[in-house]
């Protein structure tokens, strides 16, 4: 169900009314109220994590094989081997349900005066970076992100860097032009 227009929008994230919903401008979409990632982040983050578990599996896989070749197979070899076999398995296998509450918990403000980012449901963590304490801002997209038209947007800071994990190329584009427009406006006023 699309989510009413007016000021008294309700937030997505905690069905709350938001009263300090910004009025619609040419960047709609990106600014004022707590934004979700796009759907299809999903499916990425699923597919990142099934190459990280391949990838130790043949790890796995070569470490044995070159323990077996030196005749080195023994008790201790097997058990860590197998203890990182059953890591990557349990992990791949829980992936839907860990990637459902990543992406329901994930989100992100744009602010007049600064932006902010919260993830986590057990393990909370929000963010607010004003953005005169920004230095730069830049994208960053893997393969997987590039196929499915995802960008990684990424604010530095002096101390740190804040991500806005795989928004639509256009979107995040558009993004890193406001953030800089009005990192640009906040440092003329200091």
């Amino acid at each position: 169900m699309p989510a009413p227009s007016n000021a008294a929008s309700i937030n997505e994230g905690d069905g709350e009314p938001d009263s300090m919903a910004q009025p619609q401008s040419h960047n709609s979409g990106i600014t004022g109220d707590w934004r979700p990632l796009p759907p299809s982040v999903r499916t990425v983050w699923l597919i990142n994590e099934a190459i990280q578990c391949a990838i130790w599996l043949a790890v796995c896989a070569v470490i044995a094989a070159v323990c077996m070749a030196n005749d080195w197979w023994g008790f201790w070899q097997q058990l860590i081997v197998g203890i990182a076999v059953a890591y990557a398995v349990l992990d791949l296998a829980s992936q839907p349900l860990q990637t459902k509450y990543l992406y329901a918990f994930t989100r992100f403000r744009i602010g007049e005066r600064d932006l902010a980012t919260r993830k986590g449901w057990l393990f909370r963590r929000s963010t607010t970076t004003p953005y005169t304490r920004v230095q730069h801002v830049d994208t960053k997209q893997n393969p997987v992100q590039r196929h499915f038209g995802l960008t990684t947007v990424v604010v530095h800071t002096a101390a740190d860097e804040h991500e806005i994990a795989a928004l639509d190329t256009a979107q995040a584009e558009r993004l890193v032009s406001l953030i800089s427009e009005r990192v640009a406006a906040a440092k003329d006023d200091l």
